[in-house]
């Protein structure tokens, strides 16, 4: 009986594949069908081995803005604008067919497990249970009471269907925390997790690397004969063998790579989440052999950080790196040894190197022309002139996503950004999630006993501190930080409960039994 079910459900995908690929090769073209055609069995496969779906989900994550961009070529340049195939928004949702189906997934197969557990663990989860649902409530009162009113008054925009995008953005990706928790069964899936995520790094920063080189050699031809205003800002017009927008234009000094990502904020912000990453694997590895490939990892993390010219990471990675140094060093007599002969490296490397030399003035001469201070100060001052509300402007009001389906408000700061969208109210119920969720990644770290989940704990909890209380642009609305976030807290939570099953499956009574 069990083997008929699955011939009948082989047979449905079959031809439910052959004819999206047909619908989508009417409709699109031929990136389209196949695009169409291969998300068919992946949806169905990560609803059946959810797991797997979460893993092609982070897999697919980093290397989404290739497929979309340089692979699938997805747009086409004329005069100074550039045109987008049909296929767009497809390539743009493909992610979504790896989590959307692995998590309702999780929620069937393990529907009895989380039930029992959240049970057994009411005390732990309620408080995160609770903020979680008042914030859900909060943007959910916003669409109610304030996109929907919008979009009767208003027939040039589609306000609710923008309202359903800000639902995604806000909420889409919170349940990632019980997904990593429930699907993480034991220290090696931990392992295997880790190692698949630092190999993912290292690939995509010697890919950019790989992008440098091209640029500079002249085989990609950059920025520079583009007409204003693609000469001296990111544009999909360089795109340049991985990722999307980009700006090379030596003549002016201005660089700013994108690595696999589509824009190259999002891939600042990558090599930001990766800094916490590659370091907490360096500790927690027990193979020499992945020791050494995290080590790997942080190398071509600094490199990548130096020649994709963003000023977030050039200033936070090396501050991070430094900062999970200090924190988890064991032996305090050594530690001023050590941060000497960082410092004398450091001197070397920014005094002797040119580049080093030269992304630093760089990076100065930035800072000097707009501080980030002064910009967030002028970004609240803008909200406080009347755009302050309890519910806000309507959910999705400032979401890139939403930018097709009316005018969009452009806010490059978090907390203005979501107090914007949907209000104070809203505001107060986000930081009382991330509040919570600190607390309690805080008090899962603390727990642990054995060195290396330790070590890795603690970078992992540093990570969700500095990503919950973030002044500075909006990570936590935009991948991959949110969803490195939500999935990485969970991951925190579990730590004590695969270090108590390793210890009961090393007791000598246990294997007795």
């Amino acid at each position: 009986m069990k083997s008929e079910k699955q011939i009948i459900l082989f047979i449905i995908v079959l031809f439910t594949t052959i004819f999206v690929g047909s619908l989508g090769l009417l409709m699109g073209g031929l990136e389209t069908a196949i695009m169409g055609a291969l998300l068919v069995p992946c949806t169905v496969l990560s609803f059946c081995f959810p797991r797997w779906g979460l893993l092609a989900f982070l897999i697919y994550l980093p290397l989404g803005g290739t497929i979309t961009y340089a692979v699938a070529g997805v747009f086409q340049a004329f005069g100074k604008g550039v045109s987008y195939t049909g296929s767009y928004s497809l390539f743009h949702l493909a992610k979504d067919a790896f989590y959307l189906p692995a998590l309702l997934g999780v929620c069937v197969s393990f529907r009895h497990e989380i039930w029992n557990k959240l049970n057994t663990n009411l005390l732990k989860f309620k408080p995160l249970l609770i903020v979680i649902g008042l914030f859900g409530f909060a943007c959910f009162l916003t669409l109610f009471l304030v996109n929907f009113p919008q979009d009767f008054t208003n027939s040039q925009d589609k306000i609710i269907l923008m309202g359903l995008v800000g639902l995604k953005v806000w909420l889409g990706y919170i349940p990632l925390i019980f997904c990593a928790y429930y699907c993480l069964k034991n220290q090696k899936n931990l392992l295997w997790l880790n190692r698949i995520l630092i190999l993912l790094i290292l690939i995509a920063c010697t890919l950019c690397l790989l992008q440098y080189l091209l640029l500079v050699y002249g085989i990609c031809p950059g920025n520079s004969q583009l007409p204003i205003p693609s000469n001296t800002s990111a544009s999909l017009r360089a795109q340049c063998l991985v990722g999307g927008s980009l700006l090379y234009n030596p003549e002016r000094n201005l660089i700013r790579l994108p690595g696999t990502f589509v824009a190259p904020w999002q891939w600042a912000w990558f090599l930001i989440s990766s800094s916490f990453i590659t370091y907490g694997v360096s500790l927690s590895d027990p193979s020499r052999l992945w020791k050494s490939v995290a080590f790997s990892s942080i190398t071509t993390v600094l490199i990548a950080t130096l020649i994709s010219g963003q000023r977030a990471a050039l200033l936070l990675v090396p501050v991070i790196y430094l900062t999970l140094f200090i924190l988890t060093q064991k032996r305090n007599k050594n530690l001023l040894i050590k941060l000497l002969l960082i410092f004398f490296l450091t001197v070397i490397l920014t005094t002797q190197i040119g580049l080093v030399d030269e992304r630093i003035a760089n990076f100065i001469q930035r800072w000097q022309y707009s501080p980030p201070q002064e910009f967030m100060a002028k970004q609240i001052q803008w909200l406080t002139h009347d755009r302050i509300t309890l519910l806000g402007r309507g959910i999705g009001r400032t979401a890139s996503a939403a930018r097709r389906l009316g005018s969009i408000q452009l806010v490059e700061t978090f907390p203005v950004q979501i107090i914007y969208e949907i209000g104070v109210l809203g505001y107060l119920a986000f930081l009382s999630v991330v509040t919570t969720l600190t607390i309690l990644t805080f008090k899962a770290y603390r727990s642990l006993k054995t060195p290396a989940l330790r070590g890795l704990g603690l970078c992992l909890w540093v990570f969700v501190l500095f990503i919950s209380y973030n002044p500075y642009y909006y990570p936590l609305a935009v991948d991959p930080v949110a969803v490195y976030y939500w999935f990485i807290a969970g991951m925190l939570l579990k730590l004590p409960v695969l270090e108590k099953q390793a210890i009961l499956a090393s007791c000598p009574s246990n294997k007795t039994n």
